[in-house]
Parts: structure tokens; C-alpha cells; sequence
């Protein structure tokens, strides 16, 4: 379990990340996670004076978030991991890779996102 969390909604992100910033804390990172329904928790990490801060974020799949790479630069590249990797729409990040950063070409979309697998019995495929 994550130490020293506040939940927060998308209305809130920028102002809370920029109150991290003007506390003098420094971005360590930020988490995805697929909650295998139609909503990812995204986990905001700081570090202050050896004090981790989390900020949490649940959001619908397929939504949108705000960049928080004006507020803290280094932000866009894990911002376009999270784009990338959980189709997760990150508006207006400070360098967006369109979706090339990690993935190639013909790689499978959104390869971090819980996919919903059918197994077909042999003979049933008719059926499915």
C-alpha cells in the first residue's frame, strides 16, 4: 500500500502539482496502473526532505489529463510512457512523441492495458 497519498480529481491536478513545486518538492515520477475495469489510477510521486507525497488520480480509460510537464519539464517523458503504453490521452505535454518514444511500428497498441481475452474451445469457434 502507498504511504502518504491525496486523492485528487483532473480539475485539481495542476493546481496541486504546482503547489508540490512551490513547496520545493522535486518530481520522482508518476505511476500507471490499469484497475482491470474502465478506470486507470494514475499516482503522482514527490520527494521532500526524504518525504515521499503521492497524489492520486482515477480517471475513466480514454480520458483526458493535463499535462504537468509546464509545471515540472522532465514530466513529459514519463507523460508519454503513460500516453503510449495505457492509451492514456496526456493533453498538451511540453514534447509530445506522437506515440513513437518506446513503440515502433506495427507494435501492439496500448500494450500495458489489461486486455479482455476470449479462449475458444476447439470446435466451439462456430459459436463465439
Amino acid at each position: 500500500m502507498i504511504e502518504n497519498v491525496k486523492q485528487i480529481n483532473v480539475q485539481e491536478l495542476l493546481h496541486e502539482v504546482q503547489s508540490m513545486q512551490y513547496d520545493g518538492c522535486r518530481l520522482i515520477t508518476a505511476t500507471c496502473i490499469d484497475n482491470n475495469d474502465d478506470t486507470i489510477d494514475l499516482y503522482y510521486h514527490f520527494d521532500k526532505d526524504y518525504e515521499i507525497r503521492n497524489l492520486k488520480l482515477t480517471v475513466p480509460k480514454g480520458s483526458a489529463v493535463p499535462s504537468i510537464s509546464r509545471i515540472y519539464l522532465c514530466a513529459l517523458l514519463v507523460e508519454n510512457e503513460m500516453k503510449e503504453l495505457f492509451g492514456l490521452n496526456v493533453e498538451n505535454i511540453a514534447i509530445d512523441y506522437g506515440g513513437h518514444m518506446l513503440l515502433s511500428d506495427g507494435a501492439p497498441e496500448n500494450p500495458m492495458l489489461r486486455q479482455q481475452i476470449t479462449i475458444v474451445k476447439k470446435g466451439e469457434e462456430n459459436n463465439a
